[in-house]
């Protein structure tokens, strides 16, 4: 049996590293799919590189309508957090709900970030092998998770890819498991896919993504935390990853047949780490734009176990951390997480603060009048002339050590989006510049960890870059079309993902109003 909608992706798959994979034929699959297909370059939501990806692929439309950015967002009306559940959340319908309304029968198999359809038309999976796991395995219908558990097991890597440090066995070991999983992830899909006759299949593989978080530094020899000796044990496990889901994706592409038109996409790519918006809380306070928290009586200047705390790394911290959690029973702080940029800032007494969005671009949220408790800024003029004169003194700021300019951009949202969910975003988007590397203290060799920018206004922060990743994300992707009708070559524009929900329906006569993102004509002609 085939699916006449095949899609099949790899999570934060570098397009970079692929098109190299793809010229040498080590990626020989995609080479065949390519050189018989339509290629073109994607981009991912402007200003939200992270957790905006798939939501805006699947529902169609961008985040100040679905609102969802980051695992862990601000509560609107408080200053509380909370960690998001995207299917209690994301009020938009994802693309495969009016497919199934219309009769059409769908497979959906570990789409990131999304949440389970229960009565859809066919099956669906949501984290058997999935990055930022939310819920754990879940199936629809009920049945099916234990069906599939007892066939194939659990993913061989469950837990959380981030770890502080890795040996070479370590690396070895999740590298290994990593591939595991996509061996296993190819079997469970054709077994899936040879059980019905679909209208709509996906399967996306994430493998890629945690391998580029973690092993980035051992991938790429350039960067400041690249481990010669670990490289020479392990090889690159990056390129391995890539090349284990190519041979998964020749296997999928074997069972169907002529009549499928078969989607390949790699969301968001891979680069090295951005570790500078660690320092942002700093510069706020510096800037007199933050206030910082008053430390509490345990942590007075005099207290020696505060002084003994505040020399831990933070990386043992967290490490630490479930320990201290069971040994006070720190119950509360899993329920209302409070993330590390805001950690140390008064938030009521600030007139903005650290609202946490990714490590390429970072989000700050302005204490506006009418909108937070204590809000301290009116809407209109007093907020326009405090986000210009925040962002002539962001922009000011440079690399100590060479001079290069820290931020690229400093954009309100506001002017990129309108949605009813925009007070869930940040209201202002920073832009590092990616051309500054910061290595990791953890990971590799640990040299260039610590970040030092300067200004007049600001005079020297630094800090030390204590994140296990090293890899971090790009906005920009690439997609293969091929199939009946789909003419082969080069697109010369490039596509939002934002696209493929609405292209997705319309290959299939399901028409998606009301949606931002517009199907994609390249890949609609002739069929």
């Amino acid at each position: 049996m085939s699916a006449k909608v095949l899609f099949l992706a790899m999570d934060a798959g570098d397009k970079q590293l692929i098109g190299s994979l793809v010229s040498d034929g080590t990626m020989e699959n995609l080479r065949a799919l390519s050189a018989g297909g339509l290629v073109g370059d994607t981009v991912s939501m402007e200003g939200f590189y992270e957790g905006s990806t798939w939501p805006s692929l699947y529902t169609g439309v961008t985040p100040a309508r679905h609102g969802f950015h980051r695992l862990v967002q601000l509560r609107p009306g408080s200053y509380g957090f909370h960690r998001c559940d995207a299917g209690a959340f994301i009020e938009n319908d994802p693309f495969w709900v009016p497919l199934s309304s219309s009769g059409r029968k769908v497979a959906i198999l570990d789409i990131p970030l999304s949440f389970i359809t229960k009565n859809i038309n066919g099956i669906q999976m949501v984290e058997w092998g999935s990055h930022d796991p939310m819920y754990g395995f879940c199936a629809w219908p009920r049945g099916l998770k234990r069906e599939v558990l007892a066939r194939f097991g659990n993913h061989p890597w469950r837990e959380s890819c981030d770890a502080f440090p890795r040996t070479p066995e370590g690396y070895r070991d999740f590298r290994d498991r990593l591939i595991r999983g996509v061996e296993k992830k190819t079997e469970l899909t054709k077994h899936y896919l040879r059980s019905d006759r679909w209208d709509f299949m996906a399967q996306v593989f994430s493998e890629a993504h945690c391998a580029g978080h973690q092993c980035w530094h051992l991938h790429d020899a350039s960067h400041p935390s690249h481990d010669p000796e670990t490289a020479s044990v392990v090889g690159d496990p990056v390129r391995d990853v890539y090349v284990a889901i190519d041979a998964a994706i020749g296997e999928i592409l074997a069972e169907v047949g002529d009549d499928t038109i078969v989607v390949f996409l790699a969301s968001h790519r891979m680069a090295h780490n951005i570790g500078a918006e660690r320092l942002l809380p700093k510069i706020l306070v510096r800037l007199h734009a933050a206030e910082p928290l008053a430390p509490r009586g345990d942590e007075a200047p005099g207290n020696s176990l505060s002084r003994v705390r505040d020399r831990v790394p933070e990386w043992a911290k967290r490490a630490l951390r479930p320990v201290r959690d069971r040994l006070r029973g720190w119950r509360a702080e899993r329920r209302d997480p409070v993330p590390y940029s805001c950690s140390r800032i008064d938030l009521e007494k600030s007139s903005c603060f650290p609202h946490e969005n990714g490590y390429l671009v970072s989000g700050i949220r302005v204490n506006l009048a009418g909108r937070e408790p204590a809000g301290r800024m009116r809407p209109g003029e007093e907020m326009d002339s405090f986000c210009r004169e925040l962002a002539r003194d962001l922009l000011e700021i440079v690399d100590h050590e060479t001079g290069a300019p820290m931020i690229r951009s400093v954009k309100r949202t506001d002017s990129l989006y309108q949605g009813d969910r925009l007070n869930h975003l940040p209201d202002l988007l920073i832009e590092w510049n990616d051309e500054v590397p910061i290595g990791s203290a953890v990971a590799g060799i640990p040299k260039r960890s610590t970040i030092r920018v300067t200004s007049g206004k600001i005079g020297i922060v630094e800090g030390i870059n204590w994140g296990c990743r090293t890899g971090d994300h790009r906005p920009e992707g690439l997609f293969i079309a091929s199939g009946k009708g789909i003419r082969p070559g080069r697109m010369d524009r490039t596509v939002s993902l934002m696209d493929f929900a609405p292209t997705f329906t319309q290959l299939l006569g399901v028409p998606l109003p009301d949606v931002d993102g517009r199907p994609i004509p390249e890949i609609l002609e002739g069929s």
